[in-house]
């Protein structure tokens, strides 16, 4: 019985969890970010292309969305720190680094990410 109430409870709590594009737009980071282009910060795929899509690339991104680091991305913006829970901070950062990739390379016919970046001319 007490197992059974265990497990209840933990997929409880994980239904109320956020996923990474409801805390995107929760924490309105799209005034700044976009995943295909360049907003007043770089774009996702910009990101992804830095820092990979490992689970060492997610807890990484993580850290610096609590606390960034402004001399990661000379000529951009100041981000300020996110005073968010540590969870919500990776599933945000796995967002940004693997899932929206999904969704633009499902738009883009499965382009990848280094196709779409010479498209788009971010880096010329």
């Amino acid at each position: 019985m007490r197992v059974a109430l265990l497990v209840f409870l933990i997929l409880s709590l994980k239904s109320f969890s956020l996923e990474g594009k409801e805390l995107f737009h929760k924490y309105n980071c799209s005034s700044c970010h976009a995943p295909d282009r360049r907003v007043v910060g770089p774009s996702f795929l910009e990101i992804s292309k830095r820092y990979g899509q490992s689970d060492k690339a997610v807890e990484r991104v993580a850290k610096l969305i609590i606390k960034p680091r402004p001399e990661n991305w000379p000529g951009m913006a100041y981000m300020p720190p996110f005073d968010i829970p540590f969870e919500e901070a990776k599933a945000l950062a796995r967002y940004v680094l693997i899932e929206s990739l999904k969704e633009i390379k499902k738009d883009r016919k499965n382009k990848s990410i280094e196709d779409i970046l010479d498209e788009d001319a971010q880096f010329h």
